[in-house]
């Protein structure tokens, strides 16, 4: 683990700083150093916003909103202190603005665009402030532009992104200062490191019950060769599917087994990695909000972490049990959302050895159900976009799968993440697209046994070729 240590070490005191503030992480920041110190570093520096700037909004004036922002929101002004990988400060230094112009001809899109793609890549260097990188793209005329940002998911949550560019859009548009936050960073931080108490005891004892028996899930994707160096990159594919019909799909099987959309989506993950790996006892992963009062919703921050989905596949149960199993489970564990994947890591070694030991799959599964499209939103199209996002380095003998499934009336996408040997984002796709084909089987099958769902759509289970021999 490259010495990271997997216990936060309570009473940890910073070195000598000149710092305004200093206090320790939140569970949700812990568990992101965690599966960085776990999947090697730069994987999280992911989360990316631009905004377009009005017409005779000059560069100077586009700086001013930047500094006015950032000195707002102190999440994008803190880093880690001396040699403690668990305390932060906030610093009064602010991040430049990269101005960035197109050249004669160029086309101020495409550059746009290609920038967007290289800032995806940043490397992560936890020491310093300011993690946040802000950039103005320009014609070669100066009259379109657009300003980006380049957020590390340290300091930055889903949700922050759409503060980000609501924020900055106000300022750019000229609608004045915004209000002063209700809550500070370090004070909400504060908030999730303090009180806790027997809810955390109560909490610990619920996942050590429901992680009892699990194994490591392995064999699953392909790994590096034991033979040979082969690189080890992270990429992705987006698919877009035009029309209602998947999400149509993923409400009426929710209705008829009379479960939440996520988890039949985790149900039918589920029985597509137990017919390839041939486990039945596993964990995939998905974040969880913690965003709880009226402070956060407005403050940039890290406020979700990753929490277990625990997946027990019995071949003769029922489709609908299975289903109202694992909405069970995941409502159980989503609930509380106060322990870290760190924190559980320590505290239940069982649960360790799943992500610690060599030959190791870490698997995240998003949902995303919407009503309605944004009206605003260009047409969908049919579409397959590979993208690559450069070396992955574990920690050790791991590989990292996402699958991230979004319904909507006007489109489904499905984007299949790996990080691993560069063949595996093929089988990282080819799993996506079986559980949609278990999807659609499922709209139309009887409550029978899950392994008679499985066989009819996907064949008999069998073990996946990338699984060692035992």
């Amino acid at each position: 683990m490259r010495g990271f240590p997997l216990r936060r070490r309570e009473g940890t005191r910073p070195e000598e700083v000149n710092a305004l503030t200093y206090f320790p992480l939140s569970p949700e920041q812990e568990s992101m150093y965690f599966l960085e110190g776990l999947f090697g570093p730069g994987i999280f520096h992911n989360m990316r916003v631009t905004v377009a700037v009005p017409e005779g909004v000059g560069v100077d004036a586009v700086r001013d909103a930047v500094t006015r922002f950032q000195q707002r929101q102190d999440a994008l002004r803190t880093h880690l202190c001396g040699r403690s990988p668990f305390v932060q400060t906030v610093t009064a230094a602010t991040a430049g603005l990269v101005v960035t112009t197109a050249g004669p001809g160029e086309d101020a899109v495409a550059l746009l665009e290609r920038r967007r793609g290289e800032l995806l890549n940043t490397e992560q260097r936890r020491g310093e402030a300011a993690r946040t990188h802000f950039e103005l793209v320009q014609d070669a005329e100066g009259r379109t532009r657009h300003l980006t940002v380049a957020l590390d998911h340290f300091t930055c949550d889903g949700n922050s992104a759409a503060i980000v560019a609501a924020d900055l859009t106000r300022l750019l548009e000229g609608g004045g200062d915004l209000e002063p936050l209700p809550k500070g960073f370090a004070e909400l931080c504060r908030d999730r490191t303090t009180g806790a108490g027997a809810r955390r005891e109560k909490e610990l004892r619920g996942w050590t019950e429901a992680l009892e028996g699990v194994e490591p899930l392995t064999g699953l994707m392909p790994h590096r060769p034991a033979d040979g160096p082969a690189p080890l990159t992270r990429s992705q594919v987006d698919s877009t599917f035009v029309g209602s019909e998947l999400h149509d799909l993923v409400t009426a099987v929710s209705a008829t087994h009379e479960s939440t959309p996520f988890a039949v989506m985790a149900s039918l993950t589920a029985l597509a990695i137990w017919r390839r790996s041939g486990r039945n006892r596993f964990v995939l992963f998905s974040p969880v909000s913690t965003r709880r009062d009226a402070a956060s919703e407005v403050a940039v921050g890290l406020f979700a972490h990753d929490r277990p989905v625990v997946c027990r596949v019995d071949p003769d149960q029922p489709l609908s049990a299975f289903m109202k199993a694992m909405m069970a489970g995941t409502w159980r564990g989503f609930r509380g959302a106060l322990l870290s994947v760190s924190e559980l890591a320590w505290e239940i070694p069982e649960f360790g050895r799943t992500l610690l030991d060599d030959g190791a799959e870490y698997i995240q599964l998003h949902v995303w159900m919407e009503d309605a499209d944004d009206a605003h939103a260009a047409d969908p199209v049919e579409r397959r976009v590979v993208t690559g996002h450069g070396a992955f380095e574990p920690s050790h003998d791991l590989t990292v799968t996402t699958w991230r499934f979004g319904f909507s009336p006007r489109r489904t996408t499905l984007r299949s993440y790996f990080g691993g040997p560069a063949g595996g984002l093929e089988a990282s796709e080819e799993i996506g697209h079986e559980v949609l084909a278990l999807l659609r089987a499922a709209a139309g099958a009887d409550d029978g046994p899950v392994s008679r769902l499985v066989e009819s759509t996907l064949g008999a289970a069998t073990v996946s070729p990338h699984r060692p021999e035992h």
